[in-house]
């Protein structure tokens, strides 16, 4: 066999196998790789090239070795998941750098870790200033997970005692100007009510690079052609949306009161707008 094409029939064997190895024993992107993983990922990678352009040595060892690393690794991971001690001697511990709002010198220096390395890793994260945290720690991955304090933290609507519906299911549906029909019927729609919603802004399905709807049939598309202008909506359409916003502003007002006459009499006007809205839906969107 010719050496140029023994060493390219070795080297995407190599390729192969590392990428399989990868997603067996690494099921995760290189910057939350564990050092333990990257090591083990660059000792195969080493030991298959020089399998590869070493010609010298037949292609039985480097696969040979390859498989036992594997196999031992394999293993050590099944031991990993039900022995506490054998992952504290396989992996970093987490270790806390900030704690109770006070940097812990002395934990950054045997990690050795800067106050430079401490601040990048809180940049990271959306932290500008270090006494805003309350408790940070190093992972074994290198990276700082940061809590911070009570009173920087982002109000919530369970803060403010306010009750929010669940997050609507978005699904992609047509991807690259071609119509996804599995997300499609997943929400329940079928492709003519998608084209006739595309239609009603003034597209055409391969003007579309991305289109998302949720289970509420809300619309979202962005086209290949920027400077596309989709046409204003007609006062038809005007009209259905801000009767559909009122009725959805009336359903929140009655989660969000907590006088339960307030809450009855929104819900029914709610209930309300919604019958009128089926009842004049056809007439509004024809």
């Amino acid at each position: 066999m010719p050496g140029w094409l023994e060493v390219t029939i070795r080297t995407v064997s190599a390729l192969v196998l590392i990428l399989a190895s990868a997603r067996l024993l690494v099921r995760k992107n290189l910057q939350h790789m564990t050092q333990t993983e990257f090591i083990v990922m660059a000792f195969f990678g080493a030991m298959l090239g020089i399998g590869a352009v070493n010609l010298a040595i037949p292609i039985v060892f480097p696969l040979l070795g390859f498989f036992i690393a594997t196999l031992i690794l394999y293993s050590l991971q099944l031991v990993k998941l039900k022995s506490r001690t054998v992952r504290f001697w396989l992996q970093a511990q987490p270790v806390p750098v900030i704690k109770n709002g006070k940097v812990l010198e002395e934990e950054l220096k045997k990690q050795r870790l800067s106050s430079d390395d401490l601040e990048t890793e809180l940049r990271r994260k959306g932290i500008f200033q270090v006494q805003d945290v309350e408790f940070a720690m190093l992972e074994e991955t290198g990276e700082i997970d940061a809590l911070l304090k009570k009173d920087k933290q982002p109000i919530t609507p369970k803060d403010m005692s306010i009750q929010v519906g669940n997050v609507k299911e978005t699904e992609t549906v047509i991807r690259d100007g071609k119509i996804q029909d599995e997300p499609l019927n997943r929400l329940g729609f079928s492709r003519r009510w998608l084209e006739e919603k595309i239609t009603q802004k003034d597209y055409t399905i391969d003007n579309v690079f991305l289109a998302q709807v949720d289970r509420d049939g809300q619309l979202y598309t962005d086209v290949y052609d920027d400077q596309l202008k989709q046409s204003p909506p007609t006062e038809k359409q005007a009209l259905y949306t801000t009767l559909k916003k009122v009725q959805a502003d009336m359903q929140s007002f009655s989660l969000q009161t907590e006088n339960t006459q307030a809450k009855q009499m929104y819900a029914v006007h709610a209930q309300e707008l919604a019958e009128l809205e089926q009842n004049v839906k056809p007439y509004l969107l024809d």
